[in-house]
């Protein structure tokens, strides 16, 4: 099973570096157009090394960009799932008994509205009731 493993790992090593040295290929320009007057990034990049280089520098740095923001995404979400929460950004941090007192004051907030909810229902059905008695009232008259 350990060997398995070992042979699996060696596999994925030399799939990536075949990978690499196939990118690395592609990105080595085949041709340099030329410009009958250059400047002086034209004279920079007229050379296939330097040419080179630099398509492998965007290339890495877009990948590590890339690979980041992946962390990034997946490092939010596992936090998220854990339900840690961020409490400290640069020079701001907010202490327990903050987040205690935010905590409370949202309960007691929750429990405002809920008993707020409770009042217009009562005083909905109140008044459904008072039109039903105006109703029969001016049937009366």
């Amino acid at each position: 099973m350990a060997r398995v493993r070992v042979l699996g790992k060696v596999g994925v090593v030399v799939a990536m570096a075949v990978a690499i040295a196939l990118l690395a290929k592609g990105l080595y320009p085949a041709d340099l157009p030329s410009n009958p007057n250059p400047d002086f990034v034209d004279n920079i990049f007229d050379n296939r090394g330097v040419l080179w280089a630099a398509r492998l520098l965007l290339v890495s740095a877009a990948g590590v960009l890339a690979f980041g923001g992946i962390f990034i995404v997946l490092s939010i979400g596992t936090r998220m799932r854990n339900r840690e929460w961020l409490r400290r950004a640069g020079p701001f941090e907010i202490s327990e008994e903050e987040l205690g007192e935010a905590n409370g004051e949202a309960r007691f907030w929750r429990k405002t509205a809920l008993a707020s909810q409770e009042e217009a229902v009562n005083l909905r059905e109140r008044l459904r009731r008072s039109r039903e008695l105006i109703g029969e009232l001016e049937k009366l008259r």
